[in-house]
């Protein structure tokens, strides 16, 4: 049976779809889609308008990935934001049944755990395995069929705002789609970046950074300990260019991302844009210019991000690694590496089809649902694998019959040509 999966994620500008299978270990993209969305602001959608913004854009990356796989569309993993967040760390004791350790063990620990009282203004979005411990023996891997009369589970259950949570699931719901899972962004970052490993002997904080807000996770010890929200981002540095050179959203963000500098010594007063405005009056922007204008507000992101993670960098031993929209900015990534004093590095999947850092979050959720899935012994599919049989057969066929009637008119050609020879 195939095993295809697929995630969507609600960011501040658009929406964002992927599909794909997994071969052996391997995951391939078979769909990608994203549609400008503006519905989300801050993580909230507000209103009724914005809903149906949201929606009509689901609905639009749904219909593509349908047209493009000739196959429905059925069941999405969901990513919701880290607003509320709150972590819960457990250690779950249960009996090995027949004194031999089984996923069966882990399947009664994780309900056990889903069980705690939680505060009522957040609900569970994901529960982590972190560690297991079999006759005195911890390991971050199940021992499968080590023979012992107990296991002890250290599980994390990773919380997040209630409201918003709900909200983001009905919308998918009423889309039509079902909720396949749910997935802190958070949290699947780390699994796609292989971030929870690299924290053994140091402390780890994971920004992602976009363009309304700034998330920062402190990871330690393998684990998600927490995580902190700015509420601002990329659009802060964005205004003061449009109110200073008036040019539309899309062309700022491109500006800003690739020829923003901060030290005077990088830049020039090269042209790096020219453009006639409405009255035909011609207007250019040099790399001076634009520096200038962003330089304070590049300043006042990364100083407020540092103050986020003075407890952590005061410790000492801690690598930064950034991802979003604002790791595609070399100045802001330049600035934050300056000011916390600490080396940033970005990442970006490394998965054809999908090398952009804003596809982190969807990439991991997967990877996540299939290492949870790991112990439930069943495979559900994204997509109806019926529909998407049957329209390869019919590709397949299809082909088949072009290639008869194109061998069918070589010979006719041939005879053709045979008959005027004579």
């Amino acid at each position: 049976m195939k095993e295809i999966l697929g995630a969507i994620e609600f960011s501040d500008v658009e929406v964002r779809l992927i599909i794909g299978e997994f071969f052996k270990t391997r995951f391939n993209i078979i769909a990608i889609e994203t549609e400008p969305c503006h519905g989300v602001s801050e993580f909230m959608i507000n209103s009724k308008e914005a809903k149906d913004e949201v929606k009509a854009a689901i609905n639009t990356v749904i219909e593509r990935a349908h047209e493009h796989l000739h196959a429905s569309v059925e069941r999405l993993i969901i990513i919701v934001p880290p607003v509320g967040f709150k972590r819960y760390p457990l250690k779950v004791n249960v009996r090995c049944a027949n004194g031999i350790v089984t996923k069966d063990d882990v399947n009664r620990s994780l309900k056990k755990a889903m069980r705690t009282n939680i505060d009522n203004n957040i609900t569970i979005v994901n529960a982590v395995c972190v560690k297991y411990t079999c006759n005195g023996i911890s390991s971050r891997r199940l021992p499968e069929n080590e023979v012992a009369n107990e296991l002890i589970v250290d599980i994390d259950l990773l919380c997040a705002d209630k409201t918003i949570v709900f909200d983001y699931v009905s919308l998918v719901e009423e889309c039509g789609i079902e909720v396949l899972d749910i997935s802190l962004d958070m949290y699947a970052i780390c699994k796609e970046a292989v971030l929870f490993e690299q924290t053994v002997n140091q402390n780890l904080i994971l920004i992602k950074s976009d363009y309304q807000t700034t998330s920062m996770a402190l990871l330690s010890k393998g684990k998600l300990f927490n995580v902190e929200i700015l509420y601002e981002g990329l659009m802060n540095i964005y205004d003061v260019v449009s109110k200073r050179f008036g040019l539309q959203f899309s062309h700022i963000d491109r500006l800003v991302k690739y020829n923003a500098k901060m030290q005077k010594d990088e830049y020039s007063d090269d042209v790096i844009f020219a453009w006639n405005d409405a009255d035909g009056k011609s207007n250019t922007i040099t790399e001076a210019d634009l520096s200038s204008v962003v330089k304070d507000e590049i300043q006042k992101l990364a100083a407020n991000i540092r103050n986020a993670c003075e407890p952590i960098l005061a410790n000492g031993l801690v690598q930064i690694v950034m991802v979003g929209e604002g790791a595609k900015m070399d100045a802001l990534v330049n600035e934050i590496q300056r000011t916390c004093g600490v080396a940033v590095k970005v990442y970006s999947p490394e998965t054809i089809g999908a090398r952009d850092t804003k596809y982190s979050a969807l990439l991991g959720s997967i990877y996540g649902y299939r290492d949870a899935n790991e112990f439930k012994d069943r495979k559900i599919s994204s997509i109806d694998l019926y529909e998407l049989s049957e329209s390869i057969e019919k590709r397949q066929d299809s082909e088949g019959e072009s290639l008869t009637t194109k061998i069918k008119n070589l010979f006719q050609l041939k005879d053709k040509g045979g008959d005027n020879h004579e």
